[in-house]
């Protein structure tokens, strides 16, 4: 981009010679060249930005997902301790808590642990024999896939009449 303007050139009147910058092509040689150094640049910042926000999104998304499994399998854990609560017609906390194993192809390389607590002798005055338990129930399942491990819990409180 050379100006188009000319100067007199106030020894030789015939001769004139370009104004601006450009006065030569050997000159301009080299700007196309940091130009495109400049813009390559820039877009590898831009691609590797881009490549660093999509791998946050995958590993946020592997997360969730693992964490849903946990979370579904600690509910089926949840649901096999009330089961025995209700079926063993008042067990001691150990019934409660044997191991619990699903074979669900769902919650695969999960691991889940039960844990309760009983309260006896609660006076309710309202309840017709007067006491209950108060089981204190909990379910953690651990899923883990290759590097990455989530866990969750649910807890559950179990009032029973006496």
């Amino acid at each position: 981009m050379c100006h188009k303007k000319t100067r007199p050139n106030p020894t030789h009147s015939k001769n004139q010679r370009p104004v601006g910058l450009c006065s030569s092509p050997a000159r301009q040689k080299g700007s196309t060249t940091i130009v495109a150094i400049i813009i390559s640049i820039v877009l590898l910042g831009l691609g590797i930005a881009l490549s660093n926000q999509i791998s946050s999104n995958i590993r946020q998304q592997s997360i969730e997902y693992y964490g849903a499994r946990a979370y579904l399998a600690a509910q089926s854990g949840m649901e096999v301790a009330i089961s025995r609560l209700i079926n063993g017609n008042n067990p001691a906390c150990s019934v409660i808590t044997q191991p619990v194993t699903i074979s669900a192809a769902n919650v695969q390389n999960c691991t889940i642990t039960l844990s309760c607590e009983v309260e006896t002798e609660v006076e309710e005055p309202e309840v017709a024999a007067g006491e209950i338990r108060v089981y204190a129930l909990g379910a953690e399942a651990q899923c883990s896939a290759g590097q990455l491990e989530t866990s969750k819990r649910v807890l559950v409180e179990v009032r029973q009449e006496e």
